[in-house]
C-alpha cells in the first residue's frame, strides 16, 4: 500500500515538473518537454495514460500559444504601418479643445464662453414699467454672454479668431473676426473686427475683468470695430498700435468714418534696476478722431408722432438697471413749420416733418485717454480717465418750403474709475500682463470638484466709477423725464425763423456715480463665480428715460442699487 501511494505520487511530480517546464518554456521549447516525457514512459515513470492525458491536454494550449503569436505579429505589422501611414499628422492637444500639426507651425483652438447672471435690483424708480428701457428695473436671471468660436496659428506666424455670440440680435452675431500678421513682435498688422486700441479696461477680456461689468469708462470707448491695425511690442515692456477703423458692420450699415485711434503703453518695472518679477508698473495714453453719423428716428414716446432725434452719446447704469442714465440726442426736425400740427401759423408744438433716414447727423468725436496700473505681488491699483469731445450738427429742410435749418450740440464727456484688487490666495498680478493688456489670474491651488480639495483663488475688489456730461448743458426740466432741453423750455415757442431753439435734448442725468464691491472666486483656469454689490447715485433726479406722457405711475429718482452673482465658465 505504502509503495502504490509512492509510486502515484512521484508520477504526479513528474507530471507536474514536465508541465511547469511546458509552460514556462524552460529551458528548451515543446519538442525538448515531449522528449523528456518519452524519456519517463520508457523509464516506467509515468504509464501510457499519462502521457496520452498530458499531451491531450496540452495540445490545446500549445494551438492558442501559436494563434496568439500569430495575432501578436498581425497587430504589430498593423500598428507600425498606421504609425508610418500617419507620421505626418498633426495631433489633438493636451486640453483635447484644438489641434496641432506635426511641425508645430499650425494650429486651431476651440474657445467658449458662458456667463450666466442672477440680479437683485433697488432703485428709487420702483418695479418695472411697460417700457422698452425701464423693463430692466426688474429683478432677473439672464444669459450675459454666450460665444463660442476658434483662435489658433496659420502657416507659424499669422494668427486668427473667429468668435461668434449666441445670445443677441443677427445684427451683433460675429463677436470679433480677425487676421494678425505676425511679421515680428515689434511690426504686426491685424485686419478684420477687433477690439480698438483704447482703454485698458475695455481691452481686457471679459473673463478676466476684476468685476461683472465694466465701469463707465468703457461705454464711451470705441471697443470692438472693423478696421486696419498697425502694432507692435517689446515683450513685457513698450507696446504701440495704431487704427483706422469704421462703425458698423459692412458698407451698408457703416455709420460714417473712418475714425483713427492710437495707444502705446510702457511697463517701467522693466526699466527699472532691483524691482523683482512681481512688480507691474504699467502706464498708457491712447486717443482717437473721426466722425460717425447717427440717423434720427420718430418716437412716440414723448407725445410727438412727428419729431425726429438721434442719441450720440449715452449712458446706462452700469449694472443693468436703467438702460439710459443719461442721453443726448440731436433733433432732426427743423426747429419749427410753417404749419404746425395745431394749426397756428409761425409757431409749433415740435415741428412737422421726420428727418429722411439719408439726413444722417454727424459727430465728430475726439478721445482722450490715460492709463494705470501698479501691482505689487497680490495687490493691484489700476485707474483710468477719459474725455471725449463731441460735436453733433444736422441739417434738415422744412417740408414744403426750401428753407434749411440746422440743429446742433457741442461738449465734452469726462469718464473715470479707480479700482483696488487684492488676491487674498497671494497669486501675484505681474506674470498675467501681457502685451500691455492685463490677463487672467491662474489658481496655485485649483478646486476639484470631484474631490473637495484645493481652494481656488480668491479675491476683494472696490471699484468707484464716475461719469460727467455736464458740459452739454444742464436737465432743467422741472418734470423731468422726456422733455428736457439745452434752454429749459418744455414746448418750443419760436418762430420759424429762430434756429437755436430745440436743437438737442437732454434725458436723464448729466453726472452720476458707481461704487462697486466685488469677492470673486476663480475654481480653477475655466470656471469662476462672482459676487457683486454696486450703489449708484445720480446728481440730478430723473423719471425713467422714454417712459414718456402715457405713463402716470413713472417715479423720479437718483439712486440704484443691485446684488449679482455670476457663474462663468470659459475653455
Amino acid at each position: 500500500m505504502k509503495k502504490t501511494t509512492t509510486t502515484i505520487t512521484a508520477k504526479r511530480i513528474a507530471i507536474a515538473v514536465a508541465a511547469v517546464c511546458a509552460s514556462l518554456s524552460l529551458p528548451a521549447a515543446a519538442n525538448d518537454t515531449k522528449a523528456m516525457l518519452d524519456l519517463m514512459l520508457k523509464k516506467g515513470v509515468i504509464t501510457q495514460k499519462d502521457y496520452n492525458e498530458f499531451m491531450e491536454a496540452n495540445k490545446e494550449a500549445d494551438e492558442n500559444k501559436a494563434f496568439k503569436e500569430s495575432r501578436i505579429d498581425q497587430d504589430v505589422s498593423k500598428s507600425i504601418k498606421d504609425i508610418q501611414k500617419r507620421q505626418n499628422d498633426g495631433s489633438v492637444k493636451e486640453n483635447g479643445f484644438g489641434f496641432k500639426s506635426k511641425d508645430g507651425n499650425s494650429e486651431l483652438n476651440i474657445t467658449g464662453r458662458l456667463h450666466f447672471d442672477g440680479r437683485l435690483l433697488d432703485g428709487d424708480w420702483g418695479e418695472a414699467y411697460p417700457d422698452r428701457d425701464s423693463g430692466a428695473l426688474s429683478d432677473r436671471f439672464s444669459v450675459r454672454r454666450a460665444r463660442i468660436g476658434a483662435t489658433g496659428v496659420f502657416n507659424k506666424n499669422i494668427n486668427y479668431e473667429i468668435v461668434t455670440n449666441l445670445v443677441g440680435s443677427n445684427a451683433n452675431l460675429l463677436d470679433t473676426a480677425w487676421a494678425n500678421y505676425n511679421f515680428k513682435p515689434e511690426a504686426q498688422i491685424r485686419v478684420g473686427r477687433f477690439k480698438q486700441p483704447f482703454g485698458l479696461e475695455t481691452l481686457m477680456s471679459s473673463n478676466n475683468i476684476g468685476y461683472m461689468e465694466r465701469s463707465y469708462q468703457d461705454q464711451i470707448a470705441p471697443g470692438k470695430q472693423l478696421g486696419v491695425m498697425f502694432h507692435g511690442e517689446q515683450p513685457n515692456s513698450l507696446t504701440y498700435a495704431a487704427s483706422a477703423y469704421q462703425t458698423g458692420f459692412d458698407s451698408a450699415s457703416a455709420q460714417g468714418g473712418p475714425e483713427y485711434a492710437g495707444r502705446f503703453t510702457f511697463n517701467l518695472a522693466k526699466a527699472m534696476q532691483g524691482v523683482g518679477d512681481d512688480v507691474l508698473l504699467h502706464v498708457g495714453v491712447a486717443g482717437t478722431r473721426g466722425t460717425f453719423q447717427v440717423v434720427p428716428t420718430t418716437s412716440s414716446q414723448d407725445g410727438s408722432n412727428f419729431l425726429t432725434r438721434g442719441a450720440f452719446i449715452s449712458f446706462n447704469d452700469e449694472f443693468g438697471g436703467l438702460r439710459n442714465v443719461y442721453r443726448n440726442r440731436i433733433n432732426g426736425t427743423p426747429p419749427c413749420s410753417t404749419t404746425t400740427t395745431t394749426g397756428t401759423t409761425g409757431t409749433c408744438d415740435y415741428g412737422g416733418y421726420s428727418l429722411a433716414a439719408s439726413d444722417a447727423a454727424s459727430v465728430d468725436l475726439l478721445r482722450k485717454g490715460i492709463e494705470v496700473a501698479l501691482a505689487k505681488g497680490p495687490f493691484k491699483l489700476q485707474a483710468e480717465y477719459t474725455m471725449g469731445d463731441y460735436t453733433a450738427t444736422s441739417a434738415s429742410r422744412t417740408a414744403g418750403t426750401s428753407s434749411n435749418f440746422s440743429t446742433g450740440s457741442t461738449g465734452q464727456a469726462k469718464v473715470y474709475y479707480i479700482d483696488l484688487m487684492y488676491n487674498i490666495t497671494g497669486e501675484p498680478w505681474a506674470p498675467t500682463y501681457r502685451s500691455g493688456v492685463i490677463g487672467a489670474v491662474r489658481p496655485t491651488n485649483p478646486f476639484d470638484l470631484s474631490t473637495m480639495s484645493g481652494t481656488g483663488a480668491w479675491q476683494v475688489g472696490i471699484r468707484y466709477s464716475s461719469y460727467d456730461a455736464s458740459d452739454f448743458g444742464n436737465n432743467t426740466s422741472s418734470t423731468g423725464g422726456s422733455s428736457n432741453f439745452k434752454d429749459g423750455a418744455v414746448r418750443c415757442t419760436s418762430n420759424a425763423t429762430n434756429s437755436n431753439a430745440c436743437q438737442y435734448q437732454i434725458e436723464g442725468s448729466p453726472k452720476g456715480q458707481t461704487t462697486t464691491l466685488g469677492v470673486n472666486w476663480i475654481l480653477n483656469p475655466n470656471a469662476r463665480i462672482m459676487f457683486n454689490y454696486s450703489m449708484s447715485s445720480f446728481d440730478y433726479s430723473f423719471l425713467p428715460v422714454d417712459i414718456g406722457t402715457g405713463s402716470g405711475a413713472a417715479k423720479r429718482g437718483d439712486n440704484s442699487r443691485a446684488f449679482m452673482i455670476r457663474s462663468q465658465f470659459n475653455f
